[in-house]
């Protein structure tokens, strides 16, 4: 499906870039075959460069490492090159050809799309679902986020957990026994909605809190922009429940980081 690898790639560069409006320090840039987004936060997951071209060649993929690197080397923050495995010469292996621009595999994700998801079972009991309209909420949302993945997220508070970023966008909050305990937003980037920061406090995981807090999100995204069709970057983790959800893979990502930043490097 060629049209939804390009679709992916523009989902990455349109929705990092709706992350960048909120970081003072965001760099922007697009040059021949990459696309820069970095917002400056010192977390990986906020400064990326993305392959755009196709059918790359090993020497291709690696003049495009080295060039990344090079455009990141005097940035100060933490990145990620993201590679689309799909946008390859058949029998590349990115990993070894990127090794020698001092960047190592880190992360795989899943390119999907939906037209509509499918209908729901209803919330779970004892989550509470809504909307936060203070900052407060929505950094309880990154809160959530760190814990979650254990990373820390709390440098991008100030821009990710103030309500007025999400003025044009959706996050939902679900709490349970008293405490934030999920979470889900809904950015529409490019004309989709965009699914981001979906994650459960490991306390409360494996009860289908983050699908039903998605689902608002989603349902909540519908009613104000209309029936748009939604697309997302999988982990493996969350790949079959997407699937389960109507979500069809179009692509396979995977993201690189300067060795630099891997801790113990």
């Amino acid at each position: 499906m060629s049209d939804g690898i390009a679709l992916s790639i523009s989902q990455f560069i349109d929705a990092w870039r709706l992350f960048g409006q909120a970081a003072p320090g965001s760099r922007v840039e697009s040059t021949a075959g990459v696309d820069y987004v970095f917002t400056g936060l010192p977390i990986p997951f906020f400064n990326v460069a993305v392959l755009t071209g196709r059918q790359l060649s090993g020497a291709a993929l690696a003049a495009h490492g080295h060039g990344a690197t090079r455009w990141a080397s005097d940035k100060g923050a933490p990145w990620l090159l993201i590679v689309t495995n799909d946008a390859l010469e058949p029998g590349i292996d990115a990993a070894p050809v990127l090794d020698g621009c001092g960047l190592a595999p880190l992360l795989p994700m899943t390119g999907m799309i939906a037209q509509a998801v499918s209908p729901a079972a209803g919330v779970p009991d004892g989550l509470l679902l809504d909307e936060p309209q203070d900052d407060e909420g929505c950094t309880a949302m990154i809160d959530v986020n760190s814990a979650a993945y254990g990373m820390d997220l709390s440098a991008s508070r100030s821009a990710y957990g103030s309500r007025a970023f999400w003025a044009d966008h959706v996050p939902v909050l679900g709490r349970a026994d008293g405490v934030a305990a999920t979470s889900a937003a809904v950015l529409m980037a490019g004309g989709y909605r965009y699914v981001a920061l979906v994650a459960t406090n490991p306390a409360h995981q494996k009860r289908g809190f983050a699908e039903a807090a998605m689902r608002r999100a989603l349902t909540i995204a519908e009613e104000r922009h209309g029936s748009r069709p939604t697309f997302l970057h999988a982990t493996d983790a969350g790949r079959p429940i997407y699937a389960r959800m109507g979500y069809e893979v179009v692509s396979s990502h995977t993201c690189f980081i300067d060795k630099r930043f891997l801790a113990g490097h």
